[in-house]
């Protein structure tokens, strides 16, 4: 059998680099501006649809439902801010807060699924359901201190995430273990 690319890398990529841009504004390192928007529409939403898609192609049904999930948190997140930019709407912090939940538990049923791919994966998810989840509450409560500790925790998710990618590129191309990914939490 003809071996096949590894879209994953791409998806990682896409989400972790999205991930620590907002989570450097979030925290307040960077000021928020449309060049958020263009990589949540584009990286972090078109990439990794691609790579869903591609996923499916690989008869990969954690690929698709995680990448293709993501894509759309990050084009309807996109979409939601160019909304609010262009003054077609506004956006209500409860229910801001809601739908980050709804992705924080999204988020959790992946953490349970990822327990027998690579040990840094389920590592990424969990770190993901505490980002969404403290983000969500701080919007539910407007306790500004848990949406800074969400921004500074995103920082390390997103940069995790940028690790596992680049960890299975190298991997991958030098054709032995170059940095660890870590044996699944279950066999």
């Amino acid at each position: 059998m003809e071996k096949q690319a590894n879209p994953g890398i791409l998806g990682l990529l896409g989400y972790g680099m999205s991930t620590v841009l907002l989570s450097l504004i979030n925290s307040g390192i960077i000021p928020f501006d449309g060049m958020i928007i263009a990589m949540a529409l584009f990286f972090g939403g078109a990439a990794q649809t691609l790579v869903a898609s591609m996923a499916f192609k690989n008869n990969d049904t954690f690929g698709v439902v995680a990448f293709g999930g993501y894509s759309f948190l990050w084009l309807s997140f996109g979409f939601m801010q160019a909304g609010v930019a262009l003054k077609w709407w506004t956006t209500d912090a409860k229910a801001m807060g809601w739908y980050l939940i709804m992705w924080a538990i999204f988020t959790l049923f992946l953490v349970i699924a990822s327990a027998v791919a690579p040990r840094v994966l389920t590592i990424i998810l969990a770190l993901t359901v505490v980002l969404l989840g403290s983000l969500g509450i701080s919007y539910l409560t407007g306790n500004a201190s848990l949406g800074l500790f969400g921004g500074y925790e995103g920082i390390l998710t997103g940069a995790l995430a940028m690790y596992m990618a680049f960890a299975s590129l190298l991997n991958e191309m030098w054709g032995k273990n170059v940095l660890p990914l870590g044996k699944p939490y279950r066999s």
